[in-house]
């Protein structure tokens, strides 16, 4: 497996890039330390990986998702949905009040399948799936070819630089899309995980999902939604996670934080 050091970190092998084979098996085997690229007290075992589902209506330029240290390796493995960029139809409206305030939450990965793929299965989740599913058949029934994009979308000068997701950790303009060293397409989070690697958190940041558009219009209809996989690679944390929310005026989730 391939990795391109200072960006991605294997979800599979025992070191994480950046640290080559020598000083994985010094810290390994003679310092009795754990866990891939974190330094850990003796003993000390590493987090468990989380993954969080985030919900992002389109009037909206963001959703938190969670906060990230230095070393965790971090990645979206999923993305759903569609945005739509043309003329808002009429028919979609009051569909769209439907949808709530941009929300991420903790998924808990289910006990006899810990490998598998979290997803979440809380009530709000599957009425915002079915919510998603009709919106998006409201698009390919009425809306344009021209206006209709994807999570997972690739814009183009053809396209005015709008449609789909990416992920900020830092950047100085995080609802703006500029190609900085902290902006990541999802397409390219797609394709990082498909090779089963994630990126790696160069300090303590602040990871947020945004809509890509140039033009900067607040009228697109619809809702991206998506996973973050994350890897900790540090000592348990204190976190802070969106996992309550709500959804038809019904409170779902816990705690908003979790504590050492």
């Amino acid at each position: 497996m391939t990795t391109r050091p200072g960006e991605t970190c294997s979800l599979q092998t025992q070191t994480c890039c950046g640290f080559g084979f020598a000083l994985g098996v010094f810290l390994l085997g003679v310092l009795g330390l754990e866990g891939r690229g974190g330094v850990f007290a003796q003993g000390e075992a590493r987090p468990d990986p989380e993954t969080y589902h985030w919900v992002l209506p389109a009037q909206h330029e963001g959703v938190t998702v969670v906060d990230l240290h230095p070393g965790d390796c971090y990645v979206i493995q999923r993305v759903d949905g569609m945005v739509y960029f043309g003329d808002p139809l009429s028919e979609v409206h009051e569909l769209q009040r439907q949808f709530s305030d941009p929300v991420a939450h903790l998924v808990e990965h289910p006990e006899d399948y810990p490998d598998e793929h979290a997803e979440c299965q809380l009530a709000g989740c599957v009425d915002m799936e079915q919510l998603t599913r009709l919106v998006t058949t409201r698009f390919l029934e009425l809306g344009t070819s021209q206006g209709r994009r994807l999570a997972n979308h690739r814009p183009t000068p053809l396209d005015g630089m709008r449609g789909g997701v990416y992920s900020d950790v830092g950047s100085a303009e995080r609802p703006r899309y500029r190609q900085a060293a902290e902006q990541r397409m999802a397409y390219r989070h797609l394709r990082t995980a498909g090779r089963d690697n994630c990126y790696e958190a160069k300090a303590a940041r602040t990871l947020t999902i945004h809509i890509r558009d140039g033009q900067q219009n607040r009228d697109r209809t619809g809702v991206y939604s998506g996973y973050v996989y994350l890897e900790h690679h540090h000592g348990s944390p204190r976190r802070r996670v969106a996992a309550r929310w709500l959804w038809g005026g019904v409170a779902v989730g816990g705690s908003l934080s979790r504590s050492d």
